[in-house]
């Protein structure tokens, strides 16, 4: 469950509430068209958060996963045909690998996952409007609170200009 949260942005609310009615594996898209938390089926949280969401090269992970007699209101990722439980899995399984891996700190939950996925997907050249149509923002000023921007990609940037206006390998003498 955490590659479908990691890769697409999705609130845990929404991976929770994924059906498989709303995973298109031909078109390799997922549609956002609700939301599970704690026993409370919904709608997304927002309107911007009902989206389609590209699944990329999950397509085939999501195909070995489907039940051959998955049911189009069935649950993707379930137990009994009931959502999992969010606080179990970042409990149980989440937390203690990332702590086995050496990145857990104060704070590491469900939306760190959204956090890095917004990040990278910026570093991989989509707009900061593309991340927001990704996570479902309804501001971009939300998204942007998302991002982490890190020194070094600030100075990759810096570099990037400067080759551009200056030409590759030339340097400025300061005088």
């Amino acid at each position: 469950m955490v590659w479908t949260a990691v890769s697409t942005a999705m609130r845990v609310s929404e991976v929770l509430g994924l059906r498989w009615r709303s995973v298109d594996l031909d078109r390799g898209l997922i549609s956002v068209t609700e939301r599970y938390y704690r026993g409370d089926t919904d709608e997304p949280k927002t309107v911007c958060g009902r989206r389609e969401l590209p699944l990329g090269c999950l397509v085939e992970a999501y195909r070995r996963h489907k039940p051959a007699d998955a049911k189009a209101d069935g649950y993707v990722f379930e137990t009994d045909g009931n959502p999992f439980d969010d606080r179990a899995i970042l409990k149980d399984f989440i937390r203690p690998a990332a702590k086995r891996l050496g990145f857990y700190f104060a704070g590491f939950g469900w939306h760190s996952f959204r956090r890095q996925n917004l990040t990278e997907i910026q570093e991989e050249g989509a707009t900061p409007f593309e991340a927001q149509a990704q996570a479902g923002h309804a501001r971009p000023t939300m998204t942007s609170d998302y991002t982490i921007v890190t020194l070094e990609r600030r100075k990759q940037a810096v570099l990037r200009l400067q080759e551009r206006l200056l030409g590759k390998g030339k340097s400025v003498a300061i005088n």
